[in-house]
């Protein structure tokens, strides 16, 4: 994700935080050191602590309750945690219990398995049309 971002103007913030919460994902106390990342109150923040939580944490669902135990914007990190902590280890590594309770889950495992599809390409145009109808 770093090599994309330097080449974007204006991104100066987000790949400090990034790399701040790399650095800090490598010490066992980072938790205490959450604070140093931010609140999460604003994007780049909040990416920072998802990131942090998502690689220092033993197991996803510790990286989920982490995020969202955190003195901030503790919803939207923890949304961000979930999502990259999914996009990392896939929906079993979640527990399973949270996942039973995910509204609208079998759209989102759709929209996942055909954006997968596509990135593969080993999606059917015609399918997708019939699911995702444009003009």
């Amino acid at each position: 994700m770093l090599p994309v971002l330097r080449e974007q103007r204006g991104a100066e913030e987000v790949i400090s935080a990034l790399e701040h919460a790399a650095k800090l994902s490598t010490d066992s106390n980072w938790r205490g050191l959450m604070p140093t990342l931010g609140q999460g109150w604003v994007a780049e923040e909040a990416l920072a602590i998802s990131v942090l939580c998502a690689l220092a944490a033993d197991t996803p669902r510790d990286a989920i309750i982490a995020a969202v135990n955190h003195d901030g914007d503790s919803d939207s990190t923890g949304s961000i945690t979930g999502n990259l902590v999914g996009a990392m280890h896939g929906v079993a590594a979640l527990p399973q219990e949270w996942v039973e309770q995910v509204e609208l889950r079998d759209v989102i495992e759709t929209l996942a398995q055909d954006f997968t599809a596509v990135l593969e390409g080993r999606a059917n145009p015609e399918a997708l049309w019939d699911r995702y109808p444009g003009h």
